[in-house]
């Protein structure tokens, strides 16, 4: 085929690609966004249950299990894929991964690509407004893995292209699908619409995969700490009376809550009065669920932490393989802080013993990753411009209620007074108490001053499960350390424009140097101080579990399993690929016809059935750096 299709070519098709970015979830806007979201969602949830409205229209009689049939070997081969819908280059290098055949070098492996792919949630990030599936989840899966071209192309450009003996996409949602009320989520995934040459046939945000030799998996939506739906568990209820004696099942959950259930058990244990809640309650959805099924279970998987962690439970336990493999896409959470081993866990009345068996990254490299987040003023510019904002709007109004004549100061403000001050620790003592008497006369600064104190209180305390009190006091120290260094960059900049330049407090040209310099040094040193603090916060108390390293935006360290199930038993490859690829080129007989911004406008010759981009050249292809993150678990049937 011709490798540059005619632009004028009547048998050819227009293709737009969206190269979009890592989420900044330190970015001022973007936090505002999604924690609007999130509320939204979750007092919305509370009143109307999508799920419910989904089980009026679809009962269990016109749900039935989605069927796949047997390979020319009796079984089938299924990817399962967590958390992507971020940035480009990480999201379409996992798409990739699992549109083709993998082939190891160590041990020497071809692992055909997989007849269904399961996606664990989180199929977008931030939210599904404003175009996020789009943009985050369907470009990069369709130019992976792309419908065919045909050679008559139809009328109407939106009429579904037929693929010929399509593969099966599955999903269930996470939190962030669930920020509109599942509506994206629905018309995604449950309405037969095809996502590339991948074909969706559920119908509800839950379902049911029969697999041939006796396999089963059930897809759960327990999302936004609501407890199981009635209509959900009894449509799962139905689908045990499908079961045979024999059958197994694998459950795809939205998060590992056994991990928190493990660590609510410890807590409890340090308790001098216990408490009377007896498990999370997100864990006691997945209980119901597992009680159903009793010793059928084989595996639970999940999304939401992106890492890989596996735990096995102890040799003689009746209890499912537990495995989270989050590493589609989204930015990097580390595993150096996962219990090893964690309490046990209670499914009906049976204490269940897990030990940690394999990691990715390993604890090592998750710390070291860690402590790159002190680099947080080189990697979070609108962060770190929202710091230095904050200082220039606190030192301004210490500064014009210091014009307010006092005894301590004389005729003096109170840059003039600090200005007077040598720059040692001597004198640090006296800075503060200057401070204190330009904010007595001062109701704003006070305000001010202790939103900022709270605000880094509560950021601190978020997502704390234990010891809340310790990391509200750590956080408020994180505070008044802030506070302080405004007042340091005063004194700084009071020593060299006042002192030694011999400007004059009120001279125009002081006050505008006096704010770049704010804008520049606030934005910098905050930065520097908010990285090394959320370091080693977390080093000593577990602090900024999620800040640590979301604010870093590491793209590389993803994961996926490739699964064999056959009648014998069920082999999992667990697979990492340590690198992403960064730089692109066009696929065979694709054309760039314009690109805008980071939007791609690209024609495509008829018959073109490969990905719309490939790794540059000095770029390794994605599927070609596989590699197991360990040996294959094999679970016998």
């Amino acid at each position: 085929m011709n490798p540059n299709p005619s632009p004028n070519s009547p048998n050819s098709r227009i293709e737009l690609y969206t190269h979009e970015r890592m989420v900044n979830w330190l970015g001022p806007m973007q936090l505002l966004r999604t924690g609007l979201r999130s509320a939204v969602a979750v007092t919305l949830g509370a009143f109307a249950d999508p799920r419910e409205v989904q089980a009026a229209l679809k009962p269990v009689a016109t749900n039935p299990p989605v069927e796949v049939p047997a390979d020319a070997e009796g079984g089938v081969w299924v990817d399962y894929l967590a958390d992507t819908g971020d940035g480009w280059d990480s999201t379409y290098s996992m798409a990739l991964c699992v549109s083709q055949d993998v082939r190891l070098r160590e041990p020497a492996l071809t692992l055909p690509r997989g007849r269904v792919l399961l996606l664990g949630g989180d199929q977008v990030y931030p939210t599904p407004a404003d175009g996020g599936y789009r943009t985050r989840f369907l470009d990069p899966f369709r130019a992976a893995s792309p419908a065919p071209v045909p050679a008559n192309l139809p009328k109407d450009p939106d009429e579904t292209v037929s693929v010929p003996d399509p593969r099966v996409i599955m999903a269930i949602p996470g939190n962030h699908d669930w920020y509109d009320g599942l509506r994206g989520f629905t018309q995604l995934f449950c309405n037969g619409k095809p996502v590339g040459d991948w074909e969706t046939r559920q119908h509800t945000s839950y379902y049911a995969l029969r697999l041939p030799g006796g396999w089963w998996v059930w897809g759960l939506d327990l999302q936004l700490e609501s407890a199981i739906d009635r209509p959900q568990l009894e449509y799962f209820e139905q689908m045990k009376k499908l079961l045979q004696p024999s059958d197994r099942v694998v459950i795809c959950t939205p998060e590992p809550s056994w991990v928190d259930e493990a660590e609510r058990v410890a807590r409890e244990k340090q308790k001098t009065l216990p408490s009377i809640e007896t498990q999370t309650p997100r864990f006691r959805s997945l209980r119901d669920v597992e009680q159903l099924l009793g010793d059928k279970l084989a595996v639970v998987l999940a999304g939401d932490s992106h890492h890989y962690a596996r735990y096995e439970p102890q040799a003689g336990t009746v209890a499912p393989q537990r495995i989270t493999c989050g590493g589609g896409g989204a930015f990097l959470n580390g595993t150096h802080q996962l219990p090893d081993p964690p309490k046990p866990i209670a499914v009906a009345g049976v204490r269940q013993h897990y030990a940690l068996k394999g990691v990715y990254p390993d604890k090592r490299t998750s710390e070291r990753l860690r402590n790159r987040a002190w680099r947080l003023p080189t990697r979070n510019f609108s962060f770190c411009g929202v710091l230095a904002v904050l200082y220039l709007l606190f030192v301004w109004m210490v500064q014009s209620a210091s014009k307010v004549p006092h005894p301590a100061r004389g005729s003096l403000s109170l840059m003039e007074k600090l200005a007077q001050l040598e720059a040692t620790w001597g004198h640090v003592g006296e800075a503060w108490h200057q401070l204190f008497w330009a904010m007595a006369h001062s109701p704003s600064s006070v305000v001010f001053a202790l939103a900022i104190v709270a605000g880094c209180a509560a950021l601190s305390a978020s997502g704390v499960k234990r010891g809340t009190r310790l990391a509200f006091m750590v956080g408020a120290m994180h505070g008044l350390m802030h506070l302080g260094l405004a007042v340091g960059l005063l004194w700084l900049m009071g020593r060299v424009n006042l002192t030694y330049l011999g400007l004059g407090a009120d001279d125009l040209h002081q006050v505008a140097l006096f704010g770049l310099e704010t804008l520049l040094l606030g934005g910098g040193f905050g930065g520097l101080l908010f990285g090394i603090w959320m370091v080693l916060t977390n080093a000593l108390w577990g602090l900024h579990s999620e800040e640590v390293l979301s604010s870093q935006r590491i793209a590389d360290h993803k994961c996926f399993l490739r699964m064999h199930f056959t009648p014998a038993g069920l082999t999992i490859y667990p697979l990492k690929l340590d690198k992403i690829c960064r730089r692109w080129s066009l696929g065979h007989d694709v054309q760039q016809l314009a690109r805008v911004k980071r939007t791609w406008r690209l024609r495509v010759a008829a018959g073109a059935a490969g990905p719309r981009f490939v790794s540059a050249e000095g770029q390794a292809s994605p599927p070609e750096s596989l590699q197991l993150i360990e040996p294959p678990i094999v679970i016998p049937r």
